[in-house]
C-alpha cells in the first residue's frame, strides 16, 4: 500500500509542479488545456505505478479534472483554495492506495528484484520530497505572503511586496536554492549544516534589514525567510523519517 501511495503521489507532484507551466495554468478554464493537463497526470500515474488499471487511472483522471476545473472556474488563486485542492488530490490518492494496495507490486515494476523495487520507491520518495519542498514550497510561501500584504498598505499607499526591488525573480531563485540546500542536507543526514546556512543568510540580510526604516519591510523579510526555512525543514524531516 505504501509503495502504491508513493508512486501515485510522485506522479501527481511531477504533473502539478514540474510539468504544468504558468501558461497552462492560466488556460485551464478551457477544456482543451484542462484535458492536456489531465492527460499528463494520467500518463505519469500509469508510468510511475507501472499499472494500466482502468479504475485507478479513471478515478485519478475524473477527480483531478473535477478539482482543477472547480478551482480555476469558481475560486480565486489564493492559499486556501490551493491547499484545499492539494488536500483533495492527496485524499483521493490515499483512498486509492487503500482500495488497491497491491497495484504497485502487481504492476510492471514487479519484474524488478526486491532490492531494485525498494531503490525505485526510495527514489520516487526523494523526488516527491524535493518537489514538495522546492517548487511546491515556492508557490505555497508566495500565497502565504500574499495573505499578509493583500489587505494592508504602507502610508504611501503601496503594498510591501511592491517595495522590494531586486533582480527579476531574484527572490524566487534564492528561495528555491535555500530550500534545495536544506532538503539535501537534512535528507543526507547532515542537518547540522542548516545552522550554517541560516547564519550565512542572516548576515546577508542584516544590512538590508538594519538599513530599512520601514518596519513592514523588515517583518516581511523575516517572515518570508522563516517560512521558507520552516517549510523545507518540515518536508525534509518527513522524508528523512520515512527511510
Amino acid at each position: 500500500m505504501v509503495e502504491t501511495f508513493i508512486a501515485l503521489a510522485c506522479a501527481h507532484l511531477c504533473a502539478d509542479f514540474l510539468l504544468q507551466p504558468s501558461w497552462l495554468i492560466r488556460r485551464k478554464r478551457k477544456l482543451a488545456f484542462l484535458f492536456l493537463h489531465i492527460a499528463i497526470v494520467t500518463v505519469l500515474t500509469s508510468l510511475f505505478l507501472g499499472s494500466f488499471n482502468p479504475y485507478i487511472l479513471g478515478v485519478i483522471a475524473v477527480t483531478h479534472a473535477f478539482a482543477d476545473y472547480m478551482k480555476a472556474a469558481f475560486f480565486k488563486d489564493r492559499l486556501g483554495s490551493f491547499l484545499a485542492d492539494q488536500a483533495f488530490h492527496f485524499t483521493v490518492i490515499a483512498g486509492l492506495a487503500v482500495v488497491f494496495p497491491s497495484a504497485f507490486s502487481e504492476g510492471a515494476w514487479s519484474i524488478l528484484s526486491t532490492e531494485q523495487q525498494m531503490l525505485y520507491i526510495d527514489t520516487l520518495l526523494i523526488i516527491s520530497g524535493f518537489i514538495a519542498a522546492v517548487p511546491a514550497g515556492a508557490y505555497t510561501i508566495e500565497k502565504f505572503m500574499e495573505t499578509l500584504t493583500a489587505r494592508h498598505a504602507n502610508p504611501d499607499g503601496l503594498q510591501v511586496r511592491n517595495q522590494l526591488q531586486g533582480l527579476p525573480n531574484g527572490g524566487f531563485i534564492i528561495g528555491c536554492l535555500e530550500r534545495s540546500i536544506i532538503y539535501v542536507l537534512v535528507v543526507s543526514g547532515q542537518a547540522v549544516g542548516v545552522g550554517f546556512l541560516i547564519a550565512a543568510k542572516s548576515l546577508l540580510r542584516f544590512g538590508e534589514i538594519s538599513n530599512s526604516r520601514n518596519r513592514e519591510i523588515v517583518e516581511y523579510i523575516i517572515i518570508g525567510t522563516f517560512a521558507s526555512f520552516g517549510w523545507s525543514l518540515l518536508i525534509a524531516s518527513l522524508i528523512e523519517q520515512s527511510f
